[in-house]
């Protein structure tokens, strides 16, 4: 896949202060950044990076393995 074809997505993920939380991946999807931007910067962010924006939720964990390894530091944050 060439650079250009290369896939980049953004989940939203909250909302913490005014500021948009989410996740960046490009390529391989098992491998996201977490960041948080004001809105409008998030909007450039989107736009700049042609980034596709995900709305639906991530599909159902299908076992306890994947489970294990689904979760995210800003998980653990929010639990302390």
């Amino acid at each position: 896949m060439a650079a250009a074809d290369t896939q980049k997505v953004v989940r939203v993920t909250g909302e913490r202060n005014g500021l948009v939380e989410f996740e960046y991946g490009v390529g391989d999807l098992s491998l996201v950044l977490e960041l948080i931007l004001p809105p409008a910067a998030f909007g450039d962010f989107c736009r700049e990076n042609a980034a596709e924006i995900l709305t639906a939720a991530p599909d159902r964990l299908l076992n306890e393995a994947e489970q294990a390894m689904a979760w995210r530091p800003s998980d653990v944050q929010r639990r302390i």
